[in-house]
């Protein structure tokens, strides 16, 4: 006889009824949260807003968008970096052999429980943009420019798949929130953090003078715009930069930061004013930014290196960091338009700005890639010196080395007694410094230095510099209109042209 299975039988328990099992609630799955999305477009967002549109895009798009803390400033807000990988495993939009053969979304450090993005190694591996703006704090057109970047390569990726197929997108679009924040609040011209220093009623660090390259050259005075801070990397948002910069350095093909108002696209050097080895690479680079911004709305650029664009020199900036010590191929500075609108320009400017500074963007980003194989940096010589230094004279009881910017003559350096080779301490020469004179003051010196030569008052004649006066001045012929009260005008030579003493009045020198 075939044994039979009996069926078990659930006894309800006392009080409660038998529910079939196709009367069961299904599981619903979970929902996805709302978060609101700012507008980015034509407004100028606090840090708040900002995280807010961060958090907005790594839920819309999980696949291939990530957002990272990189650490907390001292009023204890956070840094982020917002990470677009479209070719990574993850991305559910990419065909299943692409997925294969690309990299994981994240990856996780040891003793760490935050992912951080995954670094490729290889010949083949940099591919790598990164892009970081408000590390100034008054700069706010920096920081919508990124989030127009970020807007760009987001919500609007299918009109540039291009790029996103070639390249890996990192972005910090605020280094500085502290100081961003004091500067919407407060006071507008803010330019440092807000870390106060000890011993001292001074707050704030330039944060793009807090980099380790250079360091020593820059302003030890606690009061100054651009005070350098205690040692480099004295900032938390500095080290935070850091971290992530030598962490992703081998990925690294083109790093840009964004500023305003210079009008213009910089390379290194910032803290000498020698030429880089690639510099014919580095201007290609900013003249493709430059011409597809003029082609785009004739707003023109300039582009050189920082040095020469700025007339000074500029020691541990992000830039040079990026470019000299960790070798980055490629690594520029945007200075966005303009002088007449200031630091935060109107409302109504910002999207107009934020849409042209991308096409310039992603022009520089398309010749970055092309470029890739022609700048070989590990046969680049070592670091060019900066302008000579004076023992002693910078500010503070260590007595910081200060930059002097003269002709690079060498120096000796002075030696301790009791040195081995000892030799005699020379003191530098004192140089004169330049200051610039007002109009009148030119206009002065000028009429002192002719009545020295003529020997009495005499008379400047209009148009003329100290070396195009004669010894004796005289005043041009003139003819008068006749009584209709117009006065006297220059008389005209033979080509139908005022002479050269009478093409520049004299009021300008006033």
């Amino acid at each position: 006889m075939l044994a039979t299975k009996s069926k078990r039988v659930v006894k309800p328990s006392k009080g409660k009824t038998a529910v079939p099992p196709q009367w069961e609630a299904p599981i619903a799955p979970p929902r996805r949260v709302i978060i609101p999305r700012p507008d980015v477009l034509h407004n100028y967002l606090d840090h708040k807003q900002i995280c807010q549109y961060m958090d907005y895009l790594t839920n819309r798009y999980p696949h291939f968008v990530r957002t990272y803390t990189l650490g907390l400033t001292h009023e204890r807000r956070e840094v982020r970096a917002l990470e677009i990988n479209w070719m990574n495993s993850a991305n559910v939009e990419l065909s299943p052999q692409l997925r294969q053969h690309s990299p994981p979304p994240v990856e996780m450090l040891q003793n760490s429980k935050t992912p951080y993005p995954v670094v490729v190694k290889g010949d083949q591996c940099r591919n790598t943009i990164f892009i970081e703006a408000g590390t100034h704090a008054r700069e706010w057109i920096g920081v919508t420019t990124a989030l127009n970047c970020i807007y760009q390569l987001t919500e609007r990726h299918t009109r540039n798949i291009e790029v996103l197929r070639k390249l890996r997108f990192i972005v910090v679009p605020l280094v500085n929130p502290d100081g961003y924040e004091y500067s919407r609040t407060k006071n507008p011209n803010w330019r440092k953090n807000r870390r106060p220093h000890k011993s001292t009623k001074f707050v704030g660090t330039d944060c793009n003078r807090n980099y380790d390259i250079y360091w020593n050259s820059g302003s030890s005075k606690v009061n100054r715009n651009t005070y350098k801070g205690e040692r480099p990397f004295s900032e938390p948002e500095t080290r935070a930069m850091r971290n992530m910069l030598d962490r992703l350095g081998p990925n690294l093909l083109f790093f840009l930061s964004l500023h305003s108002y210079g009008q213009s696209i910089m390379y290194p050097w910032g803290y000498s004013r020698d030429q880089p080895l690639f510099w014919r690479e580095l201007n290609s680079l900013a003249n493709s930014g430059k011409c597809a911004i003029k082609s785009y709305n004739g707003r023109e650029y300039r582009i050189g290196s920082i040095s020469c664009l700025t007339k000074r020199t500029i020691a541990g900036s992000v830039v040079d960091y990026v470019y000299g010590v960790l070798r980055v191929p490629m690594a520029l500075v945007m200075e966005l338009p303009s002088r007449d609108l200031g630091f935060q320009p109107p409302v109504e400017m910002v999207s107009q700005i934020g849409h042209e500074s991308w096409y310039g963007i992603r022009e520089m980003c398309k010749r970055a890639y092309d470029l890739r194989h022609q700048i070989k940096r590990e046969t680049e010589p070592s670091l060019p010196s900066p302008a000579r230094y004076q023992a002693g004279a910078g500010d503070g009881a260590e007595g910081e080395a200060a930059a002097i910017e003269t002709k690079p003559v060498p120096v000796k350096e002075p030696v301790t007694a009791g040195g081995d080779n000892a030799e005699k301490k020379t003191t530098p020469k004192k140089t004169k410094k330049r200051v610039k004179r007002s109009v009148r003051a030119q206009h002065e010196a000028i009429v002192k230095l002719q009545k020295k030569k003529t020997g009495g008052p005499g008379l400047l004649r209009a148009g003329l510099y100290p070396r195009q006066m004669p010894k004796v001045a005289s005043a041009p012929p003139v003819r008068t209109r006749g009584g209709h009260g117009d006065g006297p005008i220059p008389l005209l030579t033979s080509r139908s042209k005022p002479p050269a003493s009478s093409r520049m009045p004299l009021g300008v020198f006033l």
